[in-house]
């Protein structure tokens, strides 16, 4: 009997919910570029671009607003700093920041978002458009793209740590980036 009555009295506790930050107010717009890479008007962006995928139904059990889950993962991908601090600094667990990074990317990769900023030239007259860009603004003839690498470092990865180890004995995904005269994105290549 004294066993039930202790398991109702866990059942009657309340959820404990950490306060959130609005770091839209708290920071200026240079603030704002220094933690998390864009400035307010790139943020609202990015947060309208994805909230149809990332905004929660319901405001129930203190639902994160998709501005949040664009400042986490922006947080996150700007710093590279652990999923616990940065829940620590926005008032999330890992596991929540964690979750809200994976949604928020995935949001972002979506293929009708990044035909909006990422388009390669397939057509002959758009190949020759970048190659005259590429002649009348920087001098280089039969140009198409500019291409550059970079290595993004990641935690190792619990399954095939070791071809995500690259030169530099870290880990890391290689990625590639093409771009047109005008410094756009035409291609970016991942591995």
């Amino acid at each position: 009997m004294a066993e039930a009555g202790r398991a109702d009295r866990v059942r009657r506790r309340g959820r404990i919910f950490r306060a959130r930050r609005d770091v839209l107010a708290e920071y200026s717009d240079r603030q704002l570029l220094e933690r998390y890479r864009f400035d307010r008007a790139g943020i609202e962006f990015i947060t309208d671009l994805v909230k149809d995928r990332i905004q929660s139904g319901t405001r129930r059990n203190h639902a994160i607003s998709a501005l949040l889950k664009v400042v986490v993962t922006l947080r996150y991908l700007a710093t590279g700093r652990m999923q616990l601090c940065g829940g620590d600094d926005l008032g999330m667990s890992q596991s929540t920041v964690s979750r809200v990074i994976t949604q928020t990317i995935e949001a972002l990769a979506t293929p009708d978002i990044v035909r909006q900023f990422i388009d390669f030239p397939t057509t002959r007259e758009a190949v020759d458009r970048n190659m005259q860009e590429f002649q009348r603004m920087h001098g280089f003839p039969t140009v198409v793209g500019a291409i550059d690498g970079t290595h993004v470092r990641i935690i190792a990865p619990a399954q095939n740590e070791e071809i995500y180890v690259n030169r530099h004995r870290y880990h890391s995904i290689n990625v590639q980036v093409v771009c047109d005269a005008k410094y756009r994105l035409i291609d970016v290549v991942t591995q």
